[in-house]
């Protein structure tokens, strides 16, 4: 019996966004100019940090369609304590603690009452986005210089984001996080298995409480990063980011039953969408084929998960051995 050694689906995605990062600078001139680079890290920052939550949430075989407008509702928060000249230090603790706390809304409809998580998070989506009309005329703005600061004058080597800064560092810590810690085991034997992690003495509610309450504090930062690169806030600035966050962990090979998906793939997901999006606005296309390209892409990727799954229920595969 003679094993064959394959790629990972990492190395994959990997070398899938170098061939569209080199197609670009070929055919593309002046794509990689300082500004436009600068824009898609930190457009890449805050995809990330938000796709690292989502990626937990869908392990545990749950999903969150509300984050764009849990997103929003974070922004004008911000905004309104911004009003007061308040510093950074103290709106990105107070973006991440209102994102846990709305977090942990959606997890106790779904524990508690046992709602499907997409019926849920569907509801949340639209309770956030008829209230904040009401509670905002249309935006907050003329916000004080100390509200933009992270986005105008918080730079590494005087050119790079922080927010690049911040990812890295959020990154590093889930990374290790998802591969060492015994909660992060949890979260994989809840969606492998409820009823199986329920047996072995894990707390199933538990577990997709403190998981979701993790994805609304990392969506803080991310309405952090966005909300403070403009002295106007309006009331849809995460309107459909939720369907970016969801293509980055399913391109990045997170199964969508839940149970399995490395944060790896789910970092080179990010990269792969924060590179297209620019590219298609850059090359003059409608954005209408932004929104097409996402979902083709979250159809492939989906469809490449069942199929992975599949193999994985038939163990004799040419993929695995040859006789």
């Amino acid at each position: 019996m003679k094993r064959k050694i394959g790629l990972s689906a990492e190395i994959y995605l990997g070398l899938f966004l170098l061939a569209i990062l080199f197609l670009l600078a070929v055919f593309t001139e002046g794509f990689f100019s300082l500004n436009n680079t600068m824009s898609m890290l930190n457009r890449f920052s805050y995809v990330l940090i938000s796709a690292i939550g989502m990626n937990m949430i869908i392990i545990t075989s749950n999903i969150d369609v509300s984050a764009g407008g849990l997103i929003s509702v974070v922004c004008l928060f911000i905004a309104a304590l911004g009003k007061f000249n308040l510093s950074l230090a103290v709106l990105l603790p107070a973006a991440m603690l209102m994102g846990a706390f709305l977090g942990l809304v959606n997890a106790l409809f779904i524990t508690r009452f046992r709602i499907p998580a997409i019926v849920a998070t569907l509801a949340t989506a639209q309770l956030f986005s008829g209230i904040l009309p009401m509670v905002v005329e249309g935006s907050l703005y003329d916000l004080p210089p100390n509200f933009t600061w992270l986005a105008f004058e918080a730079k590494i080597f005087g050119v790079i984001p922080a927010s690049v800064l911040i990812m890295a560092v959020i990154a590093a810590f889930f990374l290790w996080f998802m591969k060492y810690t015994r909660f992060s085991k949890k979260i994989y034997a809840v969606g492998n298995n409820r009823e199986a992690a329920r047996l072995s003495g894990i707390s199933v509610d538990r577990v997709v409480v403190i998981t979701y309450m993790i994805a609304g504090l990392l969506f803080g930062v991310t309405a952090t990063i966005i909300a403070t690169a403009s002295q106007r806030v309006t009331t849809t600035m995460g309107t459909g980011l939720e369907m970016t966050f969801i293509a980055a962990v399913v391109l990045g090979g997170t199964s969508v039953a839940g149970g399995s998906g490395k944060l790896l793939g789910t970092v080179f997901g990010a990269a792969i969408l924060s590179v297209i999006a620019p590219a298609i606005n850059y090359l003059g296309i409608s954005s209408d084929w932004s929104d097409a390209i996402m979902g083709a892409i979250i159809i492939i990727a989906v469809v490449t998960s069942a199929l992975r799954l599949e193999e994985k229920k038939n163990p004799k595969t040419a993929a695995e051995e040859t006789l």
